[in-house]
């Protein structure tokens, strides 16, 4: 089934910000490694826009019928609103790094990295591992694609105040 994409027109059926192709020239850009089967990378999208369905984003959404949670009403990225019709290009790019990220957690779930080698016995074999790095044992939605969404995600310390 091909994947829907959601313009800023509120698409119905929407799916994804990107298209398949465009993560393809993304992960070849950043040098992340992404599968080859086009039905394997729209479901990386798919899984990826779910996750930030789920985000706490600014403003609000721009219609009761769209399915993803951009285009948003009343957001501002950088003092600046951001039109609601439109799908920010950290929006797009982001969601592009969510789905490279998934991937990798697929490939190596981030509770089994191990961090380095600190004791060795020959022996009967014998091989102690340090504890991973905070940073090596994050999920996929803590890490590269969290800095696209920033300004566009709305702290836990935000109040949202209106007059009138």
């Amino acid at each position: 089934m091909a994947l829907v994409i959601e313009t800023g027109s509120i698409v119905p059926g929407a799916e994804s910000f990107a298209t398949a192709a465009e993560l393809v020239t993304y992960a070849g850009n950043f040098g992340r490694v992404i599968p080859a089967d086009t039905t394997a990378q729209e479901a990386l999208l798919r899984r990826a826009a779910l996750e930030m369905n789920a985000k706490p984003w600014k403003g609000r959404t721009a219609s009761p019928l769209q399915t993803l949670a951009w285009p948003r009403f009343e957001a501002c990225l950088n003092r600046f609103p951001v039109p609601s019709n439109t799908i920010p290009a950290q929006i797009k790019a982001g969601q592009m790094a969510l789905a490279t990220e998934i991937h990798a957690d697929d490939l190596s779930p981030p509770e089994q990295r191990l961090g380095a080698i600190s004791r060795e016995k020959v022996g009967p074999l014998e091989t102690e591992y340090s504890t991973a790095s905070p940073i090596i044992s994050k999920a996929a939605a803590v890490r590269q694609s969290y800095a696209q969404f920033s300004g566009l995600l709305q702290s836990s310390s935000q109040v949202s105040l209106k007059r009138g």
